[in-house]
């Protein structure tokens, strides 16, 4: 996937509901980011800003894209997309039977309009309405990173975070890696064998603890009563 061209810009103007008016492509970004992101991404949280998928242009020229419901954060690179600016967007569940093909993009106007395109441009899904929603999205560089993390996984996680992790890396990956450094910070995780997209991302640990035992558990050398009637 290359950035859009002067010719596919000019094919897409002014796409979308006819309130819109004329807008430009400020995002394009691969079909597959997005539907590997869309599973962390809030569903009617009050926090209207976590309903939507954050594309953010990088110092490189690449684009981020970042997804997250406040449990969990999922991030993917990619290098080949484009971004005129930061911005959040709402994605269709419908739309997202377009988002298998490598060679397919979603493509953001400024707008409002987006939509899933085909391999020449063609719009495959558009969405209805003004799909940008307004806000600041969390700053995933505060919450991510690597000091300190050695592989493995520690800590209390929800099983069902856990359990979507895997079945991103088995749908997408051809593998997944865990690391961990103390039973608060994030439960960090990276795929493998993404083609040009990297990704990454983390879960937020439960505030349980399992150092000591239950009181109620029997101490040693209290008198068995097993077997006893």
């Amino acid at each position: 996937m290359n950035a859009t061209t002067r010719n596919e810009q000019s094919s897409l103007e002014g796409l979308g509901d006819e309130d819109h008016g004329p807008g430009h492509m400020i995002a394009r970004v691969s079909a597959v980011a997005v539907k590997l992101v869309f599973p962390f991404a809030g569903q009617n949280d009050i926090r209207f800003y976590l309903n939507g998928i954050n594309i953010r242009p990088l110092d490189d020229g690449s684009v981020m894209v970042v997804a997250s419901d406040g449990h969990r954060i999922i991030v993917v690179r990619d290098p080949n997309g484009y971004a005129e600016r930061e911005v959040i967007v709402r994605v269709d569940k419908d739309a997202l039977k377009h988002a298998s093909n490598a060679k397919h993009t979603l493509d953001v106007m400024s707008n409002g309009a987006a939509m899933f395109s085909g391999e020449v441009a063609q719009p495959l899904f558009i969405q209805p309405g003004n799909s940008l929603i307004d806000g600041d999205f969390p700053r995933v560089e505060r919450i991510l990173n690597t000091i300190g993390y050695r592989e493995g996984i520690g800590g209390a996680v929800n099983p069902t975070y856990l359990t979507d992790a895997l079945v991103i890396a088995k749908s997408f990956g051809n593998s997944i890696r865990f690391f961990t450094r103390d039973e608060d910070s994030p439960l960090n995780f990276v795929l493998g064998g993404l083609g040009d997209l990297e990704c990454f991302g983390g879960i937020m640990k439960r505030r349980e603890n399992f150092d000591v035992l239950p009181v109620w558990f029997p101490r040693p050398g209290a008198p068995s009563t097993v077997g006893e009637m």
